[in-house]
């Protein structure tokens, strides 16, 4: 087979394939394609280092050129093309179709990145559509090339009566009057076709002239219409387009209450429906979505939820929550540390919640190699299909290489203008991976690895610390944000944006590769205090512990033996090495993250042996290297005045929350009561407990941790 030749960037094609040999083409791709309800549909994700602009200009203000003038690998900045599609579309990863220009030159257009709700997701032939500044791109061998459209603000639907359409692509109207449109609408609705019925019913209103008598039962069922379709933008301004006056009105600020609920506006909502009760206070329907609109204004204003009933009514089928967002504790505001940060409104204490956010955007997507690519998706359709959207996600961090042109959200040719590409730097900087619940996920026999990926758009301005002052959990779509300590009011707030690596190097790595920043939180400044050699040694003595412990358990785990004395005493050896390596002056009231390995493996070797004195010995150790206030010594460690329910309110600024310090303090408990130590292990079961509500956002029995 013959190489395929490359043209310079920007060069014209020597030639093109034909209309026939375009249609052969296309009609096997057609053939092979799965059109099944249940066929799971590519996403194309950008590539970042690929980056380009979105069209900010309107079509009409670019000069409009022939296919036959499209050059290679070029973006076509000024200048638009108008096509008529001439076949039905192939749907993969996007809808490429067959068009036609005004003078009969062919070419493949493929369209990317369109929501379900739109036409242009699978455009019907005979359509006319407008390309604004077109990348013509090589696709593959030789005289193959198409139009790429990545970004879906770049590709315009024409109505057919449109005067920018050239005359030879006139069709006129499909239909002769008002009164087909609707009724053509009213066909496709029946159908479930949703957004041809969209399509149809703002044909009618178009062509009935000033008629508003006919106008707004149009506008009526196009809210409804969009209201299923998700697009609440559209649906509450065609709801309060069909107001008249009259009794019927209730229905339109019905339906506009109920499109500002989907925006999660809820007093916007409420103001829509007392005047939908007021025309009919008897309407049941109005009255029920009231109620809802009214328990989430509650959740607002107190941050009152039963998360026990939010877990209990979740399932992989139900993860989106009904719940409204508790953000009134914390405000966002210009930080010394990275840009913008949250700052607490009120002065909160250890297990005080932070605030409660519902998500702005999270697929039920719970298989990792597909969850980021389905965030992407819903991020970009739902700016599409919701342009108010673009207020609280167009404007959070998506990295330094990514400009912006300032147009990024605003409505050209009816439409918004999206960037795929920098929505796609927002959602790799500012996403979450969520589980089901954070709650199911801390059991030891919960499934690994399933984890979807969602935008919380407040929690997106959080700064990172390695040692944060709040702790994050989910519940289904519901991030919950607690205190672990003490915050004043008007003090920032911080979250771990990763389980932080205990060796400084590593984890300054992930910082810096992935965010950008180098960690200036109290653990990391300290630590960079440390010599070369220090630094380099402990890295050494880590690996050589972690090389022992993967070599021999220490609790029989995975079917082995239990860890003998020789080896017990060997790792004994280790830790202390590498404990005399954290300098005093340094590590005095910090975190030492390279001891918390050793420190359990120790805890669960002494558990096996029920040693139980060196397992609170250890176990203390382990709370002691993430931070916490705990007696130091073995003589210490059985003082029975010891109250382990004070760590969370005296360990000082730099503590590190995790579930490990639970299961410690489960680990002491149950070797404080075999020692006869009962009041210090209720008081060990107490601090867990309080611990665990911290680690899963709600009150839960730790023993599921066993």
């Amino acid at each position: 087979m013959a190489a395929t030749k490359s043209l310079a960037p920007g060069s014209v094609p020597p030639s093109r394939p034909t209309k026939e040999q375009l249609f052969k083409t296309h009609k096997t791709h057609l053939e092979s394609q799965d059109l099944s309800p249940d066929a799971p549909r590519p996403v194309k994700q950008p590539i970042l280092a690929e980056a380009y602009p979105a069209s900010t200009r309107s079509i009409r203000d670019v000069e409009i050129i022939p296919l036959s003038e499209l050059r290679v690998e070029k973006h076509h900045r000024g200048q638009g093309i108008i096509v008529k599609v001439i076949s039905p579309p192939f749907i993969g990863a996007g809808a490429v179709s067959i068009v036609e220009d005004e003078f009969g030159n062919v070419e493949k257009l493929a369209i990317y990145n369109q929501g379900d709700a739109s036409i242009l997701s699978g455009v019907p032939e005979g359509c006319l559509v407008a390309v604004k500044e077109p990348y013509y791109m090589h696709s593959g061998g030789d005289s193959d090339y198409m139009i790429c459209c990545d970004h879906p603000s770049d590709v315009i639907l024409l109505r057919f009566n449109d005067p920018i359409i050239p005359e030879s692509l006139r069709l006129g109207p499909l239909l002769k009057s008002a009164a087909d449109w609707r009724s053509a609408g009213d066909k496709a609705f029946l159908e479930k076709d949703f957004p041809t019925a969209v399509f149809c019913y703002a044909e009618a209103i178009e062509a009935c002239g000033d008629d508003a008598a006919f106008k707004a039962p149009i506008h009526t069922k196009r809210a409804g219409t969009n209201l299923i379709l998700g697009r609440y933008d559209a649906a509450k301004a065609d709801a309060l387009a069909s107001i008249t006056g009259g009794p019927g009105d209730w229905k339109a600020y019905y339906n506009a209450g109920r499109a500002a609920y989907g925006l999660c506006e809820y007093a916007a909502s409420k103001e829509f429906l007392d005047k939908a009760l007021q025309i009919n206070p008897s309407g049941t329907g109005v009255r029920k979505q009231h109620e809802r609109c009214l328990a989430r204004l509650r959740e607002e204003e107190h941050g009152d939820y039963n998360f026990g009933a939010m877990l209990a009514s979740l399932s992989p089928q139900h993860i989106h929550l009904d719940r409204g967002s508790f953000l009134r504790n914390t405000r966002v505001a210009e930080s010394k540390h990275h840009g913008r940060g949250l700052f607490a409104t009120r002065a909160l204490q250890a297990g005080d919640i932070a605030f409660v956010e519902k998500a702005t955007l999270m697929p039920n997507q719970y298989e990792p190699s597909r969850a980021s690519a389905a965030l992407y998706a819903m991020m970009v359709r739902q700016l599409c299909d919701n342009p108010s959207l673009a207020q609280s996600v167009l404007q959070l961090y998506a990295g330094d290489s990514l400009e912006r042109t300032g147009a990024e959200g605003t409505i050209v040719d009816g439409v918004p203008v999206v960037d795929v590409f920098l929505v796609e730097g927002i959602r790799t900087k500012n996403c979450f991976s969520a589980p089901l619940s954070t709650f199911e996920d801390t059991k030891p026999r919960s499934p690994a690895g399933r984890m979807a990926k969602g935008l919380w758009a407040h929690a997106s301005y959080m700064n990172h610390s390695c040692v944060p002052n709040t702790m994050r959990s989910f519940v289904g779509d519901m991030l919950i944000s607690r205190a672990t300590r003490a915050i004043a009011e008007g003090d920032e707030i911080f979250q771990q944006y990763v389980p932080v690596n205990a060796l400084l190097d590593l984890r300054t790595a992930v910082f810096k590769d992935n965010w950008g920043f180098e960690c200036s939180c109290q653990l990391c400044v300290s630590e960079r205090r440390s010599p070369r050699d220090k630094l380099d040694a402990r890295k050494k003595a880590l690996a050589a512990i972690e090389r022992t412990g993967t070599k021999k358990p220490a609790a029989g785990k995975g079917g082995g033996a239990i860890a003998t004395d020789a080896t017990i005493r060997h790792m004994e050896k280790l830790a202390k090495q590498l404990e005399d390596l954290h300098e005093p002056d340094i590590y005095d009231a910090l975190p030492r993250l390279a001891l918390i390995y050793p420190c359990d493996w120790l805890v669960d070797a002494h558990r096996a042996r029920k040693n139980h004195a060196k397992v609170v010995r250890y176990a203390l150790q382990v709370l002691r290297n993430f931070g916490f206030n705990v007696p130091s010594g073995e003589a210490d460690a059985a003082d029975d005045s010891w109250d382990p329910r004070e760590i969370y309110t005296t360990s000082g600024d730099a503590s590190l929350m995790t579930v490990h310090i639970v299961l410690a303090l489960r680990r002491l408990a149950e070797a404080y009561r075999a020692l006869g130590q009962r009041d210090s292990a209720g008081r060990c079961i107490e601090a867990a407990q309080f611990g665990y509500t911290l680690v899963t956002g709600f009150e839960n029995d730790s023993r599921v941790l066993e």
